[in-house]
């Protein structure tokens, strides 16, 4: 437990996003192949705030294509729908925010920050910063869709080229939009290294506007300190709560009063997983579900001795009904067994 004068209260706590206002401030982050509409039902229901879909592009949207269209389906429990469109060219962004839209969602999010580079190549991800002038105007042009937008960034491109940030957050608050989450890793670190929580801290001193902070975040340990030393808004969590859901209501207990909850057992995780499993079955059919939940299942299926075992053959599994069957047989030996 921690003592109550390193406690605040205040850190778990609502916030506003232009006329959007979230309950909280712990939001599942945009990730692309994890964050599909039941996953981030999955994240609601066990604490999260928001969560974002995967990055959608913006050319595929405006080309007409079902796939990317049924990637902004509203998960059961989604008040808000928040969609994050990436791109290099203004008037595409703007007709895909329009579209989106149009399909229900209540806050857009520009990716400007994914280090890949099939997408920085086309101008994309973190290389749109390096052009702020085109930052700015694809910005505008997706707020004409009429609800909030807000913009993920990193630190800058690499070492040679410095950080970008400071001119990206300007083009940011010229073109009105809600909120920047940021990343203080370069474009060149990807997800490598560690981040540098005292850029946020900097980024959070001279930012007017909200700011939500990722990077490391594992634990509910974690997320206090980035929230008690950075300032930040709220934090945006991504790899850390992967087959972890329940990060996000122990954030919130620690957050709270300061005491941590106690770790599931092998079995409870293994329900869970099994839970989402089905769940990803009946929404997207056994051959995408097999395929797309071994990456959550991997990390449902860590954290025990003798856990290894049972996530190598999860990982060996062709069909969805052998990964269900996996999971009912260590489920029934129960956690002492496992």
């Amino acid at each position: 437990m921690m003592d109550q004068e390193s406690m605040n209260p205040s850190l778990y706590r609502p916030i506003q996003l232009g006329s959007l206002h979230v309950e909280g401030n712990l939001f599942a982050a945009p990730m692309a192949g994890y964050t599909d509409h039941v996953a981030r039902e999955v994240a609601l229901n066990h604490g999260a705030n928001l969560a974002y879909t995967e990055m959608i592009s913006a050319e595929a949207l405006t080309r007409g294509s079902e796939r990317t269209q049924r990637m902004m389906r509203r998960g059961k429990n989604e008040e808000i729908l928040a969609v994050q469109l990436f791109g290099s060219n203004p008037e595409r962004l703007g007709q895909a925010a329009q579209l989106a839209v149009q399909a229900g969602a209540n806050l857009l999010d520009l990716n400007a920050g994914c280090p890949v580079p099939k997408v920085t190549r086309n101008g994309a991800g973190s290389a749109l910063p390096r052009d702020p002038v085109r930052l700015k105007e694809i910005l505008l042009a997706m707020a004409e869709a009429k609800v909030p937008v807000s913009v993920k960034i990193r630190r800058g491109w690499n070492e040679l080229e410095g950080d970008y940030w400071e001119t990206a957050l300007q083009m940011a608050v010229e073109a009105k939009a809600v909120a920047v989450g940021f990343h203080p890793r370069s474009r060149q670190q990807g997800y490598g290294g560690k981040a540098d929580w005292e850029l946020l801290t900097k980024v959070v001193q001279e930012s007017p506007l909200p700011i939500l902070g990722s990077g490391d975040l594992r634990s509910p340990q974690d997320v206090h300190s980035m929230l008690s030393r950075t300032g930040c808004a709220g934090v945006m969590l991504a790899r850390g709560a992967v087959g972890k859901p329940q990060l996000y209501s122990q954030c919130r207990h620690f957050l709270q009063t300061g005491e941590s909850t106690a770790p599931l057992a092998p079995v409870e995780k293994l329900i869970m997983a099994k839970n989402h499993l089905e769940s990803a079955i009946e929404a997207f059919g056994a051959d995408r579900a097999s395929r797309d939940m071994k990456k959550q299942l991997a990390g449902y299926t860590s954290g025990w001795n003798g856990s290894n075992v049972l996530r190598h053959e999860l990982m060996q599994c062709p069909h969805a009904e052998d990964l269900l069957g996996l999971l009912d047989s260590a489920i029934t030996k129960g956690s002492s067994s496992i």
